[in-house]
């Protein structure tokens, strides 16, 4: 029987005790080997910082494109844009940290999986817009592509709430494979996650 999909409203660190999974696209395929971008792309500085320093050691998650709580650009839509994932960045990363994954969801389509990545360098600052490091691996999302695949709420209905949530894994997903199923992916990465940070807006 599936996992529940819970929605949290929050940016939040906490110890895992449940199971979800991520994944791999086509649509950042080229240029590239295996979906890799052929450059490395560093996010960049923004005249006001992203996070707040008081407190370094809080794991987070934010986006220099939209805010926790707002609205997803158009640009980063599969719908109504260019279908490219939006620009990450994140601090605070547990020195147990072995990789990151990343996975994106909508709740208000019963956890719909819009992408799922990992095998992230822990050391990196974040992910440039369409960015898909050398070394990362993606599942299937729900689209039935793999990779990225932005919102695509249906028209006339209220703008969907997307979740980001970036896993910090305490060991190596190397079993876990590239273009598995995305709700598959999210279960067996969770279950290698000792930290969560959470990112959340809308679109539609």
């Amino acid at each position: 029987m599936p996992l529940p999909r819970q929605v949290l409203l929050v940016v939040t660190t906490f110890t895992l005790v449940a199971a979800t999974a991520c994944s791999d696209g086509n649509p950042l395929r080229e240029p590239g080997t295996n979906g890799a971008t052929d450059t490395t792309i560093v996010v960049s500085a923004e005249p006001q910082p992203l996070f707040d320093d008081s407190d370094p050691s809080s794991f987070e998650l934010a986006s220099h494109a939209f805010e926790h709580e707002g609205t997803i650009p158009p640009a980063y839509s599969r719908r109504d844009g260019d279908n490219v994932s939006p620009p990450l960045a994140w601090k605070g990363v547990p020195a147990e940290t072995v990789e990151l994954a990343l996975v994106m969801t909508d709740p208000n389509a019963s956890g719909f999986v819009h992408w799922v990545i990992w095998g992230i360098d822990p050391f990196s600052p974040g992910l440039d817009t369409g960015q898909v490091p050398a070394e990362a691996l993606q599942a299937t999302n729900d689209f039935g592509d793999i990779g990225y695949a932005g919102p695509a709420p249906p028209d006339g209905e209220p703008a969907h709430l997307y979740l980001f949530r970036l896993f910090a894994l305490g060991e190596s997903a190397v079993d876990v494979e590239a273009g598995l199923d995305g709700y598959e992916t999210i279960q067996l990465l969770e279950a290698k996650a000792i930290a969560i940070a959470e990112l959340f807006a809308f679109y539609g």
